[in-house]
């Protein structure tokens, strides 16, 4: 017998929103749409779900809604000649915090006009 068998890889204690339970022709683009989040989002939570084969019964966390201490952002958009550092220093935020949000800091060049998304309390009106 030839037959495969799949571990749950989510860890529903952890979750802090709903679980989605694969069924019969699913991809992971169609549950983002279904629970109104995005691919990312869904990948970020369940770093280890194969998005090239999911199989009827694996299981996604999904994020939630009411999630407690949820931050909203703002865009900041990148001045002429400011670098991260400057933008670290006036947020008063670490690369880490910024960097969670912003994957374009992976290459770490940031242009003129690049928006970035930042914790709306940090934004200094």
């Amino acid at each position: 017998m030839n037959k495969k068998i799949y571990l749950s890889m989510c860890n529903k204690k952890s979750c802090s929103g709903p679980v989605h339970v694969v069924e019969p022709g699913d991809t992971l683009y169609g549950i983002a749409r279904k629970h109104h989040t995005r691919v990312r989002v869904l990948l970020d939570l369940n770093p280890f779900v194969d998005i090239y084969n999911l199989q009827p019964g694996d299981e996604i966390c999904i994020p939630s809604d009411q999630t407690p201490g949820q931050i909203g952002f703002r865009p900041y958009v990148v001045k002429q000649n400011e670098t991260v550092g400057d933008i670290l220093k006036n947020l008063s935020m670490s690369f880490e915090e910024l960097a969670r949000v912003n994957k374009v800091l992976s290459n770490l060049t940031l242009r003129p006009g690049t928006i970035l998304l930042v914790p709306a309390e940090k934004i200094k009106s």
